[in-house]
């Protein structure tokens, strides 16, 4: 039986991700290097420190110059979360949470953003546990995460369900030994093979749910 259920963020709740990857291009530019698109598809899912470390290695700076240089454009940029919210949020965390599931949320992106995110999209109550990747030194694809998750939230491994969609969060998840549904994602593709479920939008995740009562 699901005990709990841990969310990505960018992907999963908001489609922010083909959004950030346009900005961090224009970021690039504002740098003067000019790169293909597709060429930054590796952000989705990525942590900031891997951006920062990829940043430094075009400039030649160190990551810690790139990240504040990165935060600096970034700041000025507003984006509407409430209306890049992905189909079937509220419908989705409202049933988990009539059925007293547990609900967490585990995103690579900083407490700050993860925070206005869940706020401005009028979801934070759902969530019983709120982890970023900044506070690990390793973030996704490692596993410390959702082992930290996990324990925050006091519901076993084997009683949870991850919600992801990047290649990277999928991994990450599994190498803790949780269960994974990814949603998958039209424009990036990621490789989502080692995912218990494949689904296409978040209201499959309560046919999972039911599926996973009956066993």
């Amino acid at each position: 039986m699901i005990e709990g259920v841990i969310f990505d963020m960018d992907g999963v709740l908001i489609d922010s991700e083909v959004q950030y990857r346009h900005h961090f291009h224009e970021f690039l530019k504002s740098q003067n290097i000019d790169l293909e698109i597709t060429a930054l598809n590796f952000i989705a899912g990525a942590s900031p420190q891997m951006e920062d470390e990829f940043v430094a290695g075009l400039l030649n700076i160190s990551a810690e110059k790139a990240g504040r240089l990165k935060d600096a454009y970034f700041r000025e940029i507003t984006i509407d979360y409430a209306q890049i919210l992905k189909p079937y949020v509220h419908e989705t965390l409202a049933y988990l949470a009539s059925c007293h599931k547990k609900i967490g949320l585990a995103s690579s992106s900083k407490m700050e953003m993860i925070r206005r995110v869940l706020e401005t999209c009028h979801i934070d109550y759902y969530f019983h546990t709120v982890v970023s990747g900044e506070m690990f030194k390793e973030t996704k694809p490692h596993p410390e995460i959702y082992q930290y998750t996990a324990r925050e939230m006091h519901v076993n491994v084997e009683a949870l369900l991850a919600v992801e969609d990047s290649n990277y969060g999928v991994q990450a998840a599994k190498a803790a030994g949780i269960k994974v549904a990814a949603v998958l994602d039209p424009v990036f593709r990621f490789d989502v093979s080692l995912a218990d479920y494949q689904v296409h939008s978040l209201k499959d995740v309560i046919g999972i749910i039911e599926l996973e009562e009956r066993r």
